[in-house]
């Protein structure tokens, strides 16, 4: 690991604490939610990957653990924000904005991941997260998209004749 990774890892863990500080404020407040419950599960979940991570490094200064100034602002920025929400659904968005916080990192560790079976389980938890978004829009209504975005195909000129004659014939499209 390069100190760029070993400082990406950091940050996604940070993200990953403070998401679930968020939720579980959120969540012992009067608006009660499994969504909530479910995302505090796996951001702990994720910060546990990437300290694992961290401490398997050979080097000692890169296996230090997160800091007691950043688990007290996580707390005080949970609990600011689980105080000024009003209703279920400010507190499912505030905790949406969060969580999109957190996977736009995730993203960004994985795609620059050097280990496969890190990558893997960064995956893992992508889908895990990407889940726990579909299910948040669908109560906030935010529509939000959570997926890559999808590129329309050209099918005018050369290649597009030849991928409409080709279409009913490649045996690996039946599957």
């Amino acid at each position: 690991m390069t100190d760029p990774e070993v400082a990406r890892l950091r940050r996604l863990r940070g993200e990953a604490l403070r998401v679930r500080e968020i939720a579980r404020a959120l969540g012992s407040t009067q608006w009660t939610d499994d969504l909530l419950a479910r995302g505090a599960r796996a951001s702990w979940r994720m910060a546990r990957v990437v300290s694992g991570r961290l401490k398997a490094h050979p080097y000692l200064r890169y296996q230090r653990g997160v800091g007691i100034g950043s688990i007290v602002a996580n707390r005080l920025f949970a609990s600011f924000l689980a105080a000024t929400t009003r209703n279920r659904v400010q507190a499912l968005k505030r905790y949406e904005a969060q969580l999109q916080v957190l996977v736009r990192h995730l993203e960004d560790t994985r795609a620059l991941s050097w280990s496969s079976d890190f990558s893997d389980t960064l995956g893992r938890s992508l889908y895990e997260f990407q889940s726990l978004l579909e299910d948040l829009a669908q109560i906030t209504e935010s529509g939000v998209p959570t997926g890559a975005p999808t590129r329309a195909t050209r099918t005018d000129g050369l290649a597009g004749g030849l991928a409409r004659s080709v279409e009913g014939d490649w045996p690996y499209l039946a599957f």
